[in-house]
């Protein structure tokens, strides 16, 4: 009678192929209560506008489109798109989903209607924009759930980008992060700083810098999983300076402070 003898590692291997043709197939589940999503979005807004509402719109120097709301998604002013994922147009199809009173304007209004940052801040104390941060100081539970259903498209897509050595390593990653709030955030946080990471446009010479690229950047084994993810996020984030067509330098100190307070995170 002949005997099959399977290792640890490929029975291992086995299993996570299954899971992973099972996670590829539908959204990735991010289970959170009422209360952690609410705690997730202060955070997000806190990392992304200081909690102010007037930071709920802003456009940043050398940027030419504004970012708007807790996550600043960005919105162009042209029909032509530049190289970074826009997702103000689908925040509000959400919003009005979710039977939100949306102001008329934004519901006919195709592309952002300031076509500079001059234009923008001149009109800053507008009919518009004063209705628009209304809206999203309102809405700020529901922009977190945005984010997160980002998050439960975006890992199926990471997955189906990868092969199926770069596939064990990024759910052994996920598994750990996703199994406490506190590594959630990190994951909703940073794909909705910096994008999946497959996005051909969001590469410099090659590179990505998006969630895809700092799971693979993590080391094998680790007692700090939040302190992990973040080392991995700086190397990721300084080699996107590094390769970047113009200088960034100015940016990377803000990003640190950002990713190097994910392992002091204390969320209930």
């Amino acid at each position: 009678m002949s005997r099959i003898i399977f290792s640890t590692l490929s029975i291992t291997t086995l299993l996570f192929s299954l899971l992973f043709n099972y996670v590829s197939a539908q959204n990735y589940p991010i289970n959170l209560s009422e209360k952690q999503t609410n705690t997730l979005a202060t955070l997000i807004w806190q990392n992304e506008g200081a909690g102010k509402t007037e930071f709920l719109t802003v456009w940043n120097k050398k940027e030419n489109f504004p970012s708007l709301g807790i996550g600043h998604f960005i919105w162009y002013p042209t029909s032509s798109k530049g190289p970074y994922i826009e997702q103000f147009p689908q925040l509000l199809s959400y919003l009005i989903e979710n039977n939100i009173d949306v102001p008329q304007w934004l519901i006919e209004t195709k592309i952002a209607p300031w076509k500079s940052r001059e234009m923008f801040y001149d009109a800053f104390e507008s009919t518009q924009l004063k209705q628009l941060r209304a809206l999203l100081h309102s809405t700020i539970g529901l922009q977190a759930r945005f984010i997160i259903k980002r998050l439960e498209r975006g890992i199926p897509a990471i997955l189906d980008s990868s092969d199926e050595i770069q596939k064990i390593k990024i759910n052994k990653n996920l598994s750990a992060l996703t199994s406490t709030p506190e590594g959630i955030f990190v994951l909703l946080d940073y794909v909705n700083f910096k994008g999946e990471g497959i996005a051909i446009n969001e590469q410099y010479q090659g590179y990505g810098w998006g969630l895809k690229q700092v799971l693979l950047a993590m080391p094998e084994q680790s007692n700090n999983i939040l302190l992990s993810f973040a080392l991995a996020a700086d190397e990721m984030l300084t080699r996107r300076v590094k390769n970047a067509p113009r200088d960034e330098m100015q940016w990377l100190k803000g990003w640190r402070v950002r990713i190097h307070k994910y392992p002091s995170l204390n969320i209930h």
